[in-house]
């Protein structure tokens, strides 16, 4: 089975890797746990974490604004619930670093700083959503539903993208210096 797999072609074993990895990442993300339950808990920390982020930050230019658990509320009323918290775009760029053959350092530099990015731009997603809300309702649900989910997965891909180039450069570079005579 071993030679089998490393038969493979590499972009075939990384894609079974990454799928199998998001397929896990989303049980887990998505899986029905209780309120009371650890996962349960912790997840609800989580979108309240992401709610006092995103409240402060619209506390700066908006006084009304403020946060009550998940809730936001000032001139418009926000609720983070799982969709809104990132958490699938993070699975997705998390998945496809682990799949990728890189150094594990190099992995955990990349997943740190994709995680930054990623949840920097879901705080500055959630900050646009309650202004186009305040200042045309008439749009808010377009544009949270289709083009920011999709801007969220641009952006993991993208963070993906530009590390895994990185990734491939720096091993090129570590296995040209390895072989090159002293």
């Amino acid at each position: 089975m071993a030679r089998w797999w490393r038969g493979l072609p590499a972009t075939i074993r990384f894609v079974v890797r990454a799928a199998l990895l998001m397929a896990a990442f989303c049980s887990v993300l998505y899986y029905p746990y209780g309120d009371d339950s650890l996962a349960g808990r912790m997840f609800s920390r989580y979108l309240a974490l992401v709610a006092r982020i995103s409240g402060g930050c619209l506390s700066l230019f908006d006084p009304h604004v403020q946060v009550a658990g998940t809730f936001i509320t000032g001139r418009h009323a926000l609720q983070i619930v799982l969709d809104c918290a990132a958490l699938d775009a993070l699975a997705l760029f998390a998945a496809t670093v682990l799949a990728f053959p890189a150094a594990v350092r190099v992995k955990l530099i990349g997943l740190g700083a994709g995680i930054l990015i990623i949840s920097g731009f879901n705080v500055l997603r959630i900050v646009i959503l309650y202004v186009v809300g305040t200042k045309s309702p008439e749009i808010f649900d377009f544009l949270h539903e289709d083009v920011m989910a999709l801007l969220i997965v641009l952006v993991s891909v993208g963070c993906f993208a530009i590390w895994a180039s990185r990734a491939r450069n720096s091993s090129t570079r570590l296995a040209t210096h390895a072989t090159s005579p002293v």
